[in-house]
């Protein structure tokens, strides 16, 4: 064993299966998670952070950056174990945001491969993924793809 030892859980390229729809569980976000993302990012916009702005703009309250949506849905993926040692790296991401995220909001995603091929690297699969977001109302907040370089076998996962 050691410390260099892992046992990957996660899924190879061709365990996945094209247009089936995989779902994550959903999480609530909360006033910590913005002030956490706030303090990483230094971006402290008043739609976020100024309950007496964000009320008088469109959204009516304090909104959940577009960003930390993103990395909420990237962890909700992690915890999964899908890709655990099976990733290998994010080769493009693409992300529009349909409907504002507010605290308090509780959000899951869905992982929904469209698109599969072989690298021509051998070991190596790249897969399109639709990545969708949404609240407790079932309402679409996040829809985009990722594009992920995935591991073919076990050898190609250490």
């Amino acid at each position: 064993m050691g410390v260099l030892h892992y046992d990957f859980k996660g899924m190879l390229y061709d365990e996945w299966e094209e247009n089936h729809v995989y779902t994550t569980a959903a999480r609530t976000i909360t006033d910590a998670d913005v002030n956490a993302y706030c303090a990483i990012s230094g971006d402290y916009n008043p739609l976020y952070t100024n309950k007496y702005f964000a009320e008088s703009s469109i959204y009516g309250k304090p909104v959940v950056p577009g960003a930390l949506t993103f990395i909420i849905t990237n962890g909700l993926d992690c915890q999964t174990l899908w890709v655990d040692g099976s990733y290998i790296g994010l080769l493009d991401q693409q992300q529009s945001f349909k409907k504002p995220v507010y605290v308090g909001d509780t959000i899951y995603l869905t992982m929904t491969p469209v698109a599969k091929r072989l690298s021509r690297k051998p070991g190596r699969g790249i897969i399109t993924y639709r990545m969708a977001a949404y609240n407790q109302n079932d309402e679409l907040v996040m829809d985009g793809t990722w594009v992920i370089l995935m591991a073919t076998d076990r050898d190609h996962m250490e």
